[in-house]
């Protein structure tokens, strides 16, 4: 029986500069476990052969990248598995190659490893894994992450993140740099997923994957009667975004701009989650229905949703409401006809009444809860 695993927070890490003796090394540990785990999985991040960590995932099939590398460890059968990626650059694999090189040398106690009991090395290419190894992953499972074999496309760039926000007063993107960038050094994953989590919700962030370009969104306002000022600023910094996502791509390919796709948290496909080492599944609340779907919508279409101003009284009265709908001021959406019809006063009239009384006149026509 398998004991508690460790934390996906734990990581090895060895090299910072010249200065620091090849032979040391430094374990992090953010939550301190003892355990004996047949298998561990570790994602190989870093630029140079000199500098690197190992990040562990779950052992499974899901923390494969076909863009990185993975050490597969069982200290208890002495047998370490180095796979790696059909897309990963040449530069991660001599990273890779020095992590393997540098574990079998020092042999980390932490890892359950000894110089008693050398450990063997067995490299392995995606596409030409033993049926061992996917026994050691559970089984064998290339749906579970972005598998890239059949790709004819060449990955030889590094993905970008911007924080967009109108926090500041005005609308801005930032860009987030990774700590250990590197001019001119391709870095399949250089963020992690609390990158997208630095800052307060509800966020949008844009991921440029070369291929396609991310618009990421995490929560949004609360409806109560004294949010309609942020529900309005949260419309308004949603356009802009979308206007910012449809711009960046065209900037990025006048001819033929690369396809700007929305999701948002916890409906994310595994070409987005896939750019970071590790992805930790959402635990919050989803749309209805929607719970564990993948969910992909062309930001143009989301933007002429956002940007549509009248509906049906049918749709303004239907849970959920249309996107971008103000739940506070349903009647802004309505024809003038269905206007008067409902509210039985035109609209200069309805503008005259004191606020109270057009709440009160909105709860007693079904418009306001």
């Amino acid at each position: 029986m398998k004991s508690l695993m460790a934390t996906r927070r734990n990581g090895l890490l060895w090299g910072s500069g010249a200065s620091l003796d090849s032979t040391q090394c430094h374990v992090i540990l953010k939550h301190i476990f003892y355990f004996v785990a047949e298998w561990r999985l570790f994602c190989v991040r870093g630029e140079l052969p000199e500098e690197g960590s190992l990040l562990e995932v779950d052992c499974c099939c899901a923390g494969l990248r076909s863009r990185g590398s993975v050490v597969l460890l069982s200290s208890q059968q002495g047998l370490m598995y180095l796979w790696t990626g059909g897309k990963a650059h040449s530069g991660s694999r001599e990273v890779s190659k020095r992590a393997v090189e540098h574990l079998t040398q020092t042999c980390p106690p932490e890892l359950g490893l000894s110089k008693s009991s050398p450990v063997k090395v067995q490299v392995v290419e995606e596409g030409s894994e033993p049926a061992e190894f996917w026994t050691a992953l559970g089984q064998m499972d290339r749906k579970a992450y972005d598998c890239m074999l059949q790709d004819p496309g060449k990955y030889n760039f590094t993905p970008r993140l911007f924080h967009l926000s109108a926090f500041s007063g005005s609308f801005q993107a930032v860009e987030l740099q990774s700590p250990t960038r590197l001019p001119g050094v391709v870095m399949p994953s250089p963020f992690v997923q609390e990158s997208l989590y630095s800052v307060p919700q509800p966020a949008l962030f844009l991921l440029d994957n070369r291929l396609e370009v991310y618009l990421w969104q995490r929560g949004q306002p609360e409806q109560t009667e004294s949010s309609a000022s942020a529900w309005s600023c949260w419309h308004a910094e949603r356009r802009c975004a979308m206007q910012t996502a449809l711009q960046y791509c065209k900037e990025m390919n006048p001819r033929r701009p690369p396809q700007a796709y929305l999701i948002v948290e916890g409906l994310e496909p595994l070409t987005f989650t896939n750019v970071f080492p590790h992805w930790e599944k959402s635990l919050g609340p989803h749309p209805q229905g929607d719970a564990g779907r993948v969910k992909l919508t062309l930001v143009q279409d989301a933007l002429a949703q956002l940007m549509k101003t009248q509906y049906p009284l049918e749709e303004l009265l239907q849970s959920p409401l249309p996107e971008g709908v103000d739940p506070q001021h349903l009647e802004v959406y309505l024809s003038d006809h269905d206007f008067q019809t409902i509210l039985e006063m035109k609209r200069d009239e309805y503008a005259s009444l004191p606020d109270w009384k057009q709440i009160d006149l909105k709860k007693s026509k079904g418009l306001l809860s």
